[in-house]
């Protein structure tokens, strides 16, 4: 098959992936525990709603969402059922759903605690997370982290309950990555550029050194990234290093690979020019320069310096995983512990997500060179396609 033509046909394909591939299902609750009553405030984005039905209008998203929720969500309390009360529709911030749930137990919370199972959204989205907050009679403030892996905190009791604990965010960090199918295409494509394993594991710490910096930057509050411009860096960081491995393994031009980063920032520019990209200037001004600049490096001086730009695209991708732990409104006294809970469970991702590709190269061995030379060729060309796609519909606003 032609190369043009198998583009094409990736580029097909890659439509239903989704713009949104890097943004993670989430939903937020406040809870206030009081003598034997306990009431929550559950809090989701409109679009995570229409998960639970594709036919459902913005009138109906609210009722849908409270009938979801009075299913999905327990108050037990030795063993039986606390008496729930219907749920009821708040006013909510545009965009946005708010729902109230009221539980009476037989009795109060600080003689026997009362066990929340929370199990909504996750039939839907099974990397769904759910971050609570629970307030108790002493004003005392406690978060538990939900993943469909841990669906259920305790509320109550004469101890006090423990805050939200260093592996809760490990396994959010794990998750991330591995729910996040952008961030797994990057690292397929920077193997692919390093072009040995050796290198690959360099160009994986300059990874790790450039997404830790933002990372730790954003959630501390010294940077505060527009969250549609990250998402699409994040698509053109997966385009740009499989596009300039493609050129390595094909008899492509040298510079083939910058010339399509070029004219791939140059699109958002001219849309912003007609009023239809969604990034701010001054990110699509730089990021043609920076297409610009890389452009007279060729394929062969940036595979010899993949580590160091593996750490210039790691930059985009550390903020886009600071959006998931700013989203969950995390207090500041816990702030140090989840972001290097959430950053070793980025690590530990990344660890699998080789060690699995190497396998996979393990096994290739056995094939003929030609097989083994196509299948590289045609992860790439797709690689290409899913970043340009990506990156597009975010910078465009077609997502």
């Amino acid at each position: 098959m032609r190369f043009g033509a198998a583009c094409l046909l990736l580029v097909a394909l890659a439509l239903p992936a989704g713009a949104d591939a890097h943004t993670r299902s989430q939903s937020y609750s406040s809870w206030q525990a009081r003598g034997d009553t306990l009431a929550a405030v559950f809090q989701v984005d409109a679009r995570r709603v229409t998960q639970l039905d594709d036919t459902a209008t913005w009138d109906t998203l609210q009722p849908l969402l409270a009938h979801h929720l009075g299913e999905t969500v327990s108050v037990t309390q030795s063993g039986k059922a606390c008496r729930a009360a219907p749920p009821r529709p708040l006013a909510a911030a545009r965009g946005e759903l708010r729902v109230e749930l009221d539980w009476t137990c037989p009795r109060t919370l600080a003689e026997a605690p009362a066990t929340v199972g929370v199990d909504a959204f996750f039939e839907v989205s099974p990397s769904h997370v759910h971050y609570a907050r629970v307030a108790g009679d002493d004003g005392e403030a406690v978060e538990h982290l939900v993943t469909a892996g841990a669906r259920s905190f305790t509320v109550g009791g004469a101890a006090p309950a423990a805050p939200t604990d260093f592996a809760a965010f490990f396994r959010l960090g794990l998750e991330h990555v591995l729910s996040g199918v952008d961030h797994l295409a990057f690292v397929v494509a920077l193997v692919l550029l390093a072009g040995g394993w050796g290198r690959a594991a360099w160009a994986a710490t300059g990874f790790t050194i450039g997404h830790s910096l933002t990372l730790a930057l954003v959630a501390t509050g010294w940077l505060a990234p527009n969250e549609r411009a990250i998402e699409a860096l994040i698509g053109y960081t997966v385009a740009c290093a499989a596009a300039e491995a493609l050129v390595l393994r094909t008899a492509w031009p040298g510079r083939g690979a910058w010339a399509g980063a070029v004219l791939v920032a140059a699109v958002p520019l001219a849309a912003k020019v007609a009023g239809h990209s969604a990034l701010p200037w001054p990110v699509v001004t730089g990021l043609v320069a920076f297409a610009a600049c890389g452009w007279a490096l060729g394929a062969e001086t940036s595979r010899r310096h993949a580590p160091l730009l593996a750490g210039v695209f790691g930059l985009a991708h550390g903020a886009g995983f600071a959006g998931a732990l700013l989203a969950l409104e995390i207090p500041r006294d816990r702030l140090l512990t989840a972001l290097v809970a959430f950053n070793l469970g980025v690590e530990a991702a990344q660890l699998i997500a080789l060690a699995v590709l190497a396998a996979i190269a393990w096994a290739g061995m056995r094939l003929p060179a030609a097989a083994r030379r196509n299948a590289l060729d045609a992860t790439a060309t797709g690689l290409v396609a899913l970043g340009v796609y990506w990156y597009l519909a975010r910078a465009l606003s077609l997502a």
